[in-house]
C-alpha cells in the first residue's frame, strides 16, 4: 500500500469541513451509522472468496449490490470509482484482472465500512486520483484501516476518502474540502487533454465480507 502521513492541521481541517456540511460526529466505532443518517442510499457488499474462485456468469449487471475479490489479497485490488446518475456495479469480479469498477449515484455521501463474517482480520484502503494519460498516481485523497470482525460490528467512517482537503491539494490551491469528483472536473478544466480517474487500493485481510454504506448528505 502507498503510505500517507496526515498532519494535525490536516485532521483539523477535515473535522471542521465535515461539521460545516452537517455530518454528525461518530461517538464510537461500533455505532451503526443508520442511527445517524437513517437508511443508506446504497449498500455495496465486497465478498471475499478463496483463491481460484470462479462463479461463472457475468458480473457487470449494474443493478447488483455485490462484487467479488480474493478473501486475502497478495496484491491490492483496484476499485475504480466514478459518478453518474445512479449507483451501479460496472465490474463485479476482481479474479480476472485484479480490479473492480463501481459508479456512485449523483450527489455527495457519507461513507461507512464494516468487516462482517468470520474470520475477518480487517482491511486497509487508500483513495487515489490517477492520471490516466500518464499512468501515474498523482494525489492520495485519504486512507482508512477497517477493524476486523467482532461480535459487535465496528463501523469505520470512510467519508474522508471522497474529499480532497486543502492540505492534500497539490494542483488547484483549494481553500476548502472538495468532493473528489468535483475536484477531478476542476483538474480537467485546468489541465486540458489529461484524463483523471479515482480509485481505491484495497488490501483485504481474510475478510469474507466488507460492507460499504453510502448516505446522501448533499
Amino acid at each position: 500500500m502507498r503510505k500517507k502521513i496526515l498532519s494535525i492541521s490536516a485532521v483539523a481541517l477535515v473535522a471542521i469541513t465535515l461539521a460545516a456540511i452537517a455530518i454528525p460526529a461518530i461517538a464510537a466505532i461500533n455505532l451503526n451509522p443508520n442511527k445517524l443518517y437513517g437508511a443508506p442510499s446504497y449498500v455495496l457488499n465486497l465478498v471475499g472468496k478463496k483463491d481460484g474462485w470462479s462463479g461463472g456468469g457475468a458480473y457487470d449487471n449494474p443493478d447488483r449490490h455485490t462484487m467479488f475479490l480474493p478473501q486475502t489479497t497478495a496484491e491490492d485490488v483496484t476499485v475504480w470509482m466514478s459518478q453518474g446518475e445512479d449507483f451501479a456495479v460496472l465490474d463485479g469480479n476482481a479474479f480476472d484482472d485484479g480490479s473492480l469498477s463501481f459508479q456512485l449515484g449523483s450527489g455527495k455521501y457519507a461513507v461507512f465500512i464494516v468487516a462482517l463474517g468470520k474470520p475477518g482480520n480487517g482491511a486497509n484502503i487508500e483513495g487515489w486520483i490517477y492520471n490516466a494519460t500518464d499512468n501515474t498516481y498523482i494525489l492520495l485523497v485519504g486512507s482508512v484501516s477497517v477493524p476486523g470482525h467482532s461480535k459487535t460490528p465496528r463501523w469505520t467512517d470512510a467519508t474522508d476518502l471522497f474529499w480532497v482537503s486543502p492540505s492534500e491539494d497539490l494542483f488547484l490551491d483549494k481553500t476548502e474540502d472538495t468532493w473528489v469528483f468535483d475536484y477531478m472536473n476542476d483538474l480537467s478544466s485546468a489541465y486540458v487533454g489529461t484524463e483523471y480517474l479515482y480509485l481505491w487500493q484495497l488490501d483485504n485481510n481474510n475478510n469474507k465480507l466488507l460492507q460499504v454504506r453510502f448516505y446522501k448528505i448533499g
